[in-house]
């Protein structure tokens, strides 16, 4: 597939530059819409606009349903705004939203005024991005209870509702309350003369707009649904969000918990400016040059113990090293449990507990293995010793801060994976030097 896209691309890129654009416009309407993103993001710069200019309006909202939401910013900016709105009414609704606030404000009012589903959509805009009213979708089928599922299949088949999800058939009372929901299947098979409200499941999961979309993505996931419908406190259905809402909610939740264990912004993007890409990482970069620089002074401090015992230096880079690899594994476990609700602050002691004993076995393990090989290599039983404590009370405070440092940030009411890795690996450094040259030099008469 990845041959087939840069084959592809190349052979765009070719028919841009040689000006056959009909038969531009003919091969990019025969691929499909997430090929389509790859290839206009392997383009040369200078041609992206005029690949963009080959789709339809139809075609360039299928294009970005299929971009993360920093590369629509890219692709938008590259549109003509005399033809966004046409091309955001060709996309689902909260899709359309998240476009509209990325544009000035007098700029998204006035494409939102031009737009023939601004009633679908304006409502979306009165919720938090990464709420549940944020990303929900106003594209629902809603039915009465007291049909009769021959009628619900007559009404459907002369209603033709063009929705994203239509597995999920909302029953909603007089004044749009919801009561209940049935299935699709559930509807076919019926008895043509059974009423919806014989059919349909009354306890509904629903959530309500203020909802964060992390809470959404984890109950959808848990109950398995394709669709979770979205209600106000006196359970008006405002809409719902799909399953693939869900998805690419939890998708963006991963890779921002995973760029902020590194010290990397959310909002980082590979095609993002060499100089902006710079300003976002330095800050962190700086942090950690400063515990680096705690980690020297610590080193600073034993200087004439590594004079008189160069092996030391052999071995310092290994302690340190274990015990960030050790306490990354631990950040990594814990931010992901706490992301997906499985731990909160009252299980804050039971972690920790957990994580000390995890972290003594392991730097009992190691350390009696590392220390074996210096005492091995260097024929000296004490440095075996020194080296082995040192690399298990290292692993010790690594599945201590591992633990301690996102239940921290969480106890703060802050992302738990904001830069944890940064501050982990700079403390088992400091602590790593520390404990290694400490007893190095409380037992220098026995080493030397």
């Amino acid at each position: 597939m990845e041959q087939s896209v840069e084959v592809t691309t190349k052979t765009v890129e070719e028919l841009l530059q040689g000006k056959a654009l009909d038969e531009a416009v003919e091969l990019v309407a025969s691929i499909h819409p997430a090929d389509q993103a790859e290839i206009f993001w392997h383009l040369e710069i200078e041609l992206r606009e005029a690949f963009l200019a080959l789709l339809s309006a139809e075609g360039l909202a299928h294009l970005l349903e299929y971009l993360d939401p920093d590369e629509r910013v890219v692709v938008v900016e590259k549109m003509p705004r005399a033809s966004l709105a046409r091309v955001l009414d060709k996309v689902d609704n909260d899709v359309a939203a998240d476009i509209l606030r990325t544009l000035p404000a007098a700029e998204g009012a006035r494409v939102l005024s031009t737009m023939s589903t601004a009633s679908e959509v304006l409502p979306l805009l009165t919720h938090a991005d990464e709420s549940a009213g944020g990303i929900m979708t106003r594209g629902f089928v809603a039915l009465h209870g007291k049909m009769t599922a021959h009628d619900a299949i007559n009404y459907l088949r002369l209603q033709k509702p063009n929705v994203e999800e239509a597995y999920y058939l909302y029953v909603l009372d007089a004044a749009n309350r919801l009561q209940g929901v049935v299935s699709l299947r559930e509807l076919v098979v019926a008895p043509a003369s059974t009423t919806i409200e014989e059919i349909m499941i009354r306890d509904v999961i629903a959530v309500e707009p203020e909802t964060d979309q992390e809470e959404v993505a984890r109950v959808v996931q848990r109950y398995r649904l394709r669709a979770l419908p979205v209600v106000d406190e006196e359970r008006h259905l405002l809409g719902i969000t799909t399953m693939d809402d869900a998805m690419a909610v939890a998708s963006e939740e991963a890779t921002e918990d995973m760029y902020s264990i590194s010290g990397l912004p959310a909002e980082e993007s590979i095609y993002d400016p060499v100089n902006v890409s710079a300003r976002r990482r330095l800050p962190w970069l700086i942090l950690n040059l400063v515990l680096a620089f705690m980690a020297a002074g610590v080193v600073s401090r034993f200087v004439d113990t590594i004079e008189q015992i160069a092996a030391l230096a052999v071995f310092m880079p290994i302690v340190a090293g274990q015990g960030g690899n050790a306490g990354i594994q631990t950040i990594t476990l814990v931010v992901r449990e706490i992301a997906l609700g499985e731990v909160e602050l009252k299980d804050a002691r039971r972690v920790l507990i957990k994580e000390i004993s995890v972290g003594l076995l392991k730097g009992i393990a190691l350390g009696l293995l590392v220390g074996l090989i210096a005492w091995v290599w260097w024929s000296n039983a004490w440095l075996g010793l020194v080296v082995g404590l040192a690399i298990l009370l290292n692993l010790l405070v690594a599945g201590f801060w591992g633990a301690i440092i996102p239940l921290g940030l969480r106890w703060l009411r802050l992302d738990p994976a904001v830069a944890s890795g940064v501050f982990l690996t700079g403390f088992t450094d400091v602590l790593g030097f520390f404990f290694l040259l400490g007893l190095a030099t409380l037992l220098l008469s026995q080493l030397t």
